[in-house]
């Protein structure tokens, strides 16, 4: 293994233990509250570590929330998917990042909601320019994406702050009324 590799593996060690840090701290008190020195310590980082890699905790959450939706949000921009396929795989990351989007809907809301916004927008519009004869960047298409945002944004969070005990499937069965919303006219 070369130094370059062993590096990597470091920093993205470095960068994990940082992010679980502060998740976990964030499950525990306000995002507001937290420290540096408490991530730090809960992660066994140092510092000057930390601010090797980061500029503050605010740097930190926006790496990590980049991190999950690089890893995660993907999908969510397939323009093989249609907008109702991109709202069953949402549901299914939000279930199987539950605590994440339970904390970060009800902490971070406008960061978490922008960042999703944004990659399903840019899936939708994607879908939409190949599958309809809307005209791209017009406001019917703008309509349209944040109609369908908005709704589907407003029940994962309904969903998950009231901890429904309902099934991601059985949800997304029930939102048919999606189904009737023409998105490629």
């Amino acid at each position: 293994m070369d130094n370059t590799t062993t590096e990597d593996l470091r920093v993205r060690r470095t960068h994990k233990l940082l992010y679980n840090a502060l998740l976990d701290l964030m499950e525990k008190q306000p995002f507001g509250n937290i420290t540096v020195k408490q991530i730090c310590d809960l992660a066994m980082v140092h510092r000057t570590t930390f601010y090797t890699h980061f500029q503050d905790k605010f740097h930190l959450l926006s790496r990590a929330m980049q991190q999950i939706a690089e890893e995660e949000f993907k999908d969510l921009v397939d323009v093989s998917f249609s907008p109702s396929d991109n709202f069953r795989e949402l549901f299914s990351l939000a279930l199987k990042h539950k605590k994440l989007f339970s904390i970060l809907l009800a902490e971070e809301r406008d960061s978490l909601r922008n960042l999703l916004r944004r990659e399903m927008g840019r899936g939708i519009k994607e879908y939409l320019a190949k599958h309809s004869s809307i005209e791209e960047n017009s406001i019917d298409m703008q309509i349209k994406i944040e109609a369908y945002i908005g709704a589907v944004l407003g029940v994962v969070t309904w969903w998950i702050e009231s901890n429904i005990p309902i099934d991601h499937e059985e949800l997304y069965e029930k939102m048919n009324i999606f189904s009737s919303w023409r998105f490629a006219d």
